[in-house]
């Protein structure tokens, strides 16, 4: 039975139950996940095309967008999911996009997925939706971009789109919003409608991306979800990443800790930490109340067989790891390193004098993005300082990259509804950061207020963007669609582990369900594709709950499964006091529009 055989009665009937069991799980008691029903959203029925998808190719954009389009293309794409018209083209300066239009049952909806890393290619596609019928059978609009450059998403090539400060602005901000503005005109054109529901879904710095829409271009989008977002780009990206590599070496420039060390570490953790879910299964619900102890690993005195034990050296570094970016007094510049428990994601070489993810990371942000002016000898990173000096210059533009505005007023005004959402094994970017961003809206907002509009989930054992030794599969659209469309807010979302892994990144090699080694980012080239991939087949399943919630075994039943658990306040309930340099980047009206004069980035309006 599809949807469209369901009367208008049943419908009806199945949105009311909705509503009855999101106000019952509200309790203390045990909660089913939220899963991709009919009743899960507005019933929208298919609208069809009023124009060809040639018509398409010759629709001006440029007073949409407020700037010119070159190579615009109208193609028909035969997917499995139907026909769709594809179009293609740049927004001056050069913004690729691409816009996927259902010819068969549109129902609607317009959907933007993220760019992670620092993009540099034209792709259309969703993660954290495999479970979501829409997305699953082809029926939004969906929308792509390249950030306004080409190139490499890893590697220090990659960052040289600094070089030239229109693509700055273009990868800061503005990319995303022109993109979302020509998909609608395209949506109008093409069906004689504007969609009724738009959503972006994205993480990493597609997270910080949708944090971005939301912040400033608060009516692009009525949902979205943002995922281990990159928000404090400026600091994430250099101290952090700089510190990964320059925190674990020697005088010499070797590295210390290495990937085949990181095991003993992560079982010490596991064997000393209380996994708080009532289930010995390795997973750390809430890492936040585990404090390491070098003690734990390091070899005694003497001890000749390391083999299951740290080093003295090794110790240290982990410490510092953990610990985080400092000056040579111990004043942290960063809000947080990664947790306990996320260990066997580390970005660590495999070799002393091998490479790391960090590595790449830092020196191309550092050298060509961050800083005002691009600095190709600071892709060395012996040759970075963490001291205040670094910290100012890195901060120079965080109005332009930074997501971190608390104020979403304009958001929650515009009926907007956010997911944000963190791994807490995330070896890329800490959740630190995210639990200080939403703790920072809910100061600027009220608690109250911010509950309206905003829900946040901590993931644990996943990593970044997914994977690791936890539940990484999960469907946040569906929950996210349900709000918006009628006000069903989430409560407890249904996380999976299969047996290949999950996570947009890639799949882990290895083992299933373990993470890549040394916490390298293993991105599979994904084609571009204007619908959802199917979830795998579940292994095991447990609910997440809103912040601070935590999922506790009920004590009967299959630990394995999700409706065994019910919800229990986290024991770090408590805001978070953060008192590093990064945290006064957090707050209230905190970004600029920027533009171009005399090839220099400067402040519109400035004199």
């Amino acid at each position: 039975m599809t949807e469209q055989d369901i009367s208008p009665d049943m419908k009806k009937i199945l949105l009311t139950l909705t509503v009855l069991l999101a106000i019952l799980s509200t309790g203390t008691g045990p909660l089913l996940a939220t899963s991709a029903r009919a009743a899960d959203r507005a019933a929208l029925p298919a609208v069809a095309p009023v124009t060809s998808c040639e018509a398409l190719a010759h629709f001006d954009l440029a007073p949409s967008v407020g700037a010119p389009v070159h190579a615009q293309k109208a193609s028909v794409l035969d997917t499995p999911k139907g026909r769709l018209c594809k179009v293609t083209g740049q927004i001056a300066p050069a913004i690729s996009f691409e816009v996927d239009l259902p010819m068969e049952h549109w129902t609607q909806r317009f959907l933007q997925g993220g760019c992670g890393g620092l993009c540099g290619m034209t792709r259309v596609g969703v993660s954290n939706a495999g479970a979501c019928t829409p997305a699953l059978n082809g029926e939004f609009v969906m929308a792509g971009d390249d950030m306004g450059h080409t190139g490499p998403m890893m590697g220090l090539a990659q960052g040289e789109f600094g070089r030239d400060p229109q693509k700055r602005i273009d990868f800061a901000y503005r990319a995303n919003h022109v993109t979302a503005l020509a998909a609608k005109a395209l949506t109008a054109a093409f069906y004689g409608q504007a969609p009724k529901y738009s959503y972006f879904v994205g993480c990493s710095d597609g997270g910080r991306e949708a944090l971005m829409e939301a912040q400033r271009f608060p009516e692009d989008f009525d949902g979205i979800s943002a995922g281990a977002p990159a928000a404090l780009f400026t600091v994430q990206n250099s101290f952090y990443h700089a510190w990964n590599v320059r925190g674990n070496q020697r005088a010499d420039g070797s590295s210390i800790l290495l990937q085949g060390r990181v095991g003993v570490l992560h079982d010490a953790v596991i064997q000393h930490c209380e996994t708080l879910s009532g289930v010995k299964d390795g997973i750390l619900e809430e890492p936040r109340t585990c404090h390491f102890d070098p003690a734990w690993v390091q070899c005694p005195a003497g001890q000749s067989n390391t083999s299951h034990c740290l080093t003295a050296e090794e110790t240290q570094a982990a410490m510092r790891l953990y610990a985080g970016a400092t000056d040579v007094s111990g004043h942290p510049y960063i809000i947080g390193g990664p947790l306990p428990g996320s260990e066997l994601q580390w970005a660590l070489p495999a070799t002393e004098r091998g490479t790391s993810m960090s590595q790449g990371i830092a020196a191309s942000a550092i050298a060509y993005i961050i800083p005002p002016d691009v600095d190709e000898k600071a892709a060395d990173l012996n040759r970075f300082h963490f001291d205040d000096a670094s910290f100012a210059n890195m901060s120079e533009l965080a109005p332009l990259y930074n997501a971190e505005n608390t104020d979403l007023r304009p958001f929650r005004k515009h009926g907007g509804r956010l997911i944000l959402w963190h791994g807490l094994a995330d070896q890329s970017i800490s959740p630190l950061n995210t639990i200080a961003y939403y703790q920072g809206v809910q100061k600027e907002m009220g608690v109250e207020q911010t509950d309206s509009f905003l829900k946040f989930y901590l993931l644990p054992g996943v990593g970044h963007c997914g994977n690791g030794e936890g539940f990484p599969q999960v469907d946040f659209l569906s929950p996210l669609m349900a709000w918006t469309e009628t006000g069903t807010a989430p409560a407890a979302i249904r996380t999976e582990r299969t047996a290949q892994g999950d996570g947009p990144m890639g799949p882990p090699p290895g083992a299933p369900g373990k993470p890549p080694a040394g916490g390298q980012i293993h991105i599979v080239p994904m084609p571009s594709q204007p619908y959802a991939r199917a979830n795998a087949t579940a292994t095991a399943s447990r609910p997440v709950y809103p912040y601070p919630y935590i999922a506790k075994y009920v004590g009967a039943g299959d630990v394995n499964e999700a409706q065994n658990y019910r919800p229990v306040k986290s024991p770090v309930s408590l805001p978070m006091v953060f008192t590093s340099h990064a945290t006064r980047l957090i707050g209230p009206d905190n970004q600029k529009q920027y533009a171009v004069r005399a090839g220099k980035l400067v402040v519109e309006g400035a004199q």
